[in-house]
C-alpha cells in the first residue's frame, strides 16, 4: 500500500508523465529486489511461494515496463509493445499481478506471524 501512496505522490510532483512513470517504474523494480534479499537474507528460500510471485511480477511486468520505457524514450507510452504485448495491455495485468504479490505476501506473513505465536 506504501508503494502505491508512492507512486500516486511521484506523479503529483513530478509533472511530466514519462520522467514520473519512469521513476515510478524504478521503484517497481528496485523494491522487488531489496525485500527478495533482504527476505533470503532472513529465511533463504523458507518461503518459495512468496518469492515466485515476486519474481513473476518482477520478470514479467516490472522489468519489461521499465525497459520498453528506457529504450523508447519519447514514444508514447500507449505505441509501445514488449513481444508483441501492446504497453497498455502490459500495464493492466501488470496491476493485476501486483495485486497476486501483495495477496501472497499478505498471506505468507500472516502465517508467519502464525508461527511466532506457537
Amino acid at each position: 500500500m506504501v508503494v502505491i501512496g508512492a507512486v500516486l505522490v511521484i506523479f503529483r510532483v513530478i509533472p511530466e508523465r514519462q520522467t514520473a512513470a519512469t521513476v515510478a517504474g524504478v521503484l517497481f523494480v528496485l523494491l522487488p529486489v531489496i525485500l527478495m534479499v533482504l527476505e533470503y537474507r532472513r529465511a533463504q528460500l523458507q518461503e518459495m511461494i512468496w518469492f515466485v510471485a515476486v519474481l513473476q511480477f518482477w520478470t514479467v511486468f516490472a522489468l519489461p515496463i521499465l525497459g520498453i520505457r528506457l529504450l523508447n524514450w519519447g514514444v508514447p507510452f500507449d505505441q509501445l509493445s514488449f513481444v508483441g504485448i501492446p504497453g497498455p495491455v502490459l500495464h493492466q495485468f501488470s496491476s493485476k499481478s501486483y495485486m497476486v504479490m501483495m495477496i501472497v505476501t499478505a498471506w505468507c506473513w500472516i502465517k508467519l506471524a502464525r508461527r511466532a505465536q506457537t
